[in-house]
């Protein structure tokens, strides 16, 4: 089946919440194009030769499931997301990468009715993630020299810098990392059918003690984004 956007086969969506962390890929893809679905700006192009299509989400949960579901519409056969995260495992380090083997909306409560935390209508609010597309990641980050962890990412609308609450998120849902996206992105896909995957980079460990130039920290993560989306593309 074709797409509307590209007219090619097999078509990988690489997404990411602020301009600053897919700004080297949209560099590096050639033959650029302009599309506006649902919305939102998609660009389509090749990347290395494959097709590609790369959009900015915009920060937070609403976003991330507009820009999504814009990305579906477009053509996309499978999805990466891409971006920066507070660290909130064990273990978690400022600097390292973290695959999701599924995500959680840790701020989705309705306890009062009888569901488990992250949960509606006897349903996880988020998703598992692909599991060939995660270990493509993992290992485009490895041989960046990164150490990669494995595990739950929580979203939520919630920037968290409290150490108790980030030590809350870790311990209600056995999470290694928090953002604001990456869940929403996992339940729209999964109620699409479309296989995605999300790596984030430890931009700070959830409890106050941030990078110091967080700016300069994400340009060169954004790097780091471009060539594991090329390994990863290598492989297809």
């Amino acid at each position: 089946m074709t797409d509307g956007v590209t007219g090619r086969r097999g078509v990988i969506a690489l997404m990411g919440a602020m301009d600053v962390e897919v700004a080297a890929i949209r560099q590096a893809i050639c033959q650029p194009r302009l599309v506006t679905v649902l919305g939102c700006e998609i660009t389509s192009g090749l990347l290395d030769g494959h097709p590609v299509l790369l959009a900015e989400s915009g920060i937070g949960k609403v976003n991330a499931s507009l820009t999504t579901a814009a990305l579906a519409q477009a053509g996309a056969t499978s999805l990466v997301f891409v971006g920066v995260a507070g660290g909130v495992g064990p273990g978690i380090q400022v600097g390292d990468a973290v695959v999701a083997t599924s995500l959680v909306q840790h701020d989705v409560d309705i306890t009062v009715f009888g569901h488990a935390p992250g949960v509606i209508s006897g349903v996880l609010a988020g998703g598992v993630a692909d599991s060939g597309l995660s270990d493509a990641l993992a290992a485009g980050a490895r041989a960046l020299n990164a150490t990669v962890h494995r595990g739950i990412i929580a979203s939520g609308d919630q920037f968290i810098t409290s150490p108790d609450r980030a030590a809350a998120i870790a311990q209600q849902f056995d999470a290694m990392a928090v953002e604001m996206e990456g869940a929403a992105v996992a339940q729209v896909c999964t109620r699409l059918g479309l296989p995605f995957a999300v790596l984030r980079w430890i931009s700070d460990t959830a409890d106050g003690h941030a990078e110091t130039d967080f700016g300069q920290f994400v340009q060169k993560i954004a790097q780091l984004d471009l060539a594991v989306v090329k390994q990863l593309l290598s492989t297809r």
